[in-house]
This record gives C-alpha cells, structure tokens and sequence, in this order.
C-alpha cells in the first residue's frame, strides 16, 4: 500500500484492513493478520504508530527444524523527507534511533511493516528453549535421536591457537 503525503488528511489515516495492504511478505509462509496503524502528518514529518500481528515460519537456529514464529510487535516511528544526495558524514544522536525517511511525496506501508517483522522477529530462533542441535559428529537432530557419538577434541589445526592461549592464561 502506497500513501500519498500530501493527501493525508489532518485527522490522520486508519489503516486497519488487510485487504487494503495487499501482499504484504513475499517469503511464502509469512503472514499478515492483524494491522491496526494510524499515520499521520506533522508539517513535512510523518508519525506512524499502531501494532500489527503476523506470523513467520523460520528454522530453528540449533535443530534447523521449520517452526512458526508469531509476532505481535508495536509500532511507533517517526519518517523525515530523505535528504539530498550528500558525500558527508552524519553522525546520528540517541533521539535519531526511532527516525526513519521517506521518498517523495509516497509512503510504502508495506515496506514498513517488513522492516518492523525484521526487527520483531528473534535473532536466533530455537523450537523450544531446551533444544540440544544436531550432533557436531554425525549431524543427527538430537531432538530425534539419541546420539552416542564421541565428542572429539580440540581440531589438530587450531592446536597453535589452543596452546598460547594455555600459555597466555593469567
């Protein structure tokens, strides 16, 4: 969903209909299935907040198992015109972290609402909590099987490594 700046009205725009969104996600399995956004004007600024729920199907970081993830994040950001093309540096203050631009006259919701699923979203998703991987030896999924492998030691080409930092230990 495209918005045109300049045709927000003063009170404000709801968006609360999926339907107006459109495909939101283009990985398959991603879902969109709640949105409650209010986007508004302040002189040439826009505020942009509400929540939105969606669901995710990612694989686990230890097991690489497909699970599903839900998300149910809030959202509150603050969009400034982007500036002219410019060759120096800028350095952000902590009042910038919420701070975003926009292009033009055009607001692409959707592309909001996937860089706000990017930021919700785990950073290491796991199946459950006490999940123990796959097995370093033979890579069996431990959730599955019981793995009587041997663990072996320290890798012969990391042995220089392993021997200063022996010789390096207060």
């Amino acid at each position: 969903m495209i918005v045109r700046i300049s045709e927000i009205p003063d009170e404000g725009l709801q968006v609360d209909s999926l339907a107006d969104l459109g495909a939101v996600f283009p990985e398959a399995g991603w879902t969109l299935d709640a949105v409650g956004l209010h986007i508004e004007r302040r002189g040439g600024d826009v505020v942009v907040t509400g929540s939105f729920r969606a669901t995710a199907r990612l694989q686990c970081s230890r097991c690489l198992e497909p699970l599903v993830t839900r998300v149910d994040p809030e959202v509150d950001v603050h969009l400034v015109p982007a500036p002219g093309v410019r060759h120096e540096k800028v350095e952000l203050g902590p009042d910038d972290l919420e701070l975003d631009f926009y292009q033009g006259d055009t607001l692409d919701v959707a592309g909001l609402l996937r860089s706000e699923m990017d930021l919700a979203l785990p950073m290491k998703p796991l199946c459950r909590a006490d999940c123990p991987g796959l097995c370093p030896v033979c890579g069996a999924n431990r959730n599955v099987t019981a793995c009587v492998c041997e663990v072996r030691s320290v890798d012969p080409r990391l042995a220089p490594l392993e021997a200063l930092r022996r010789q390096n230990r207060p």
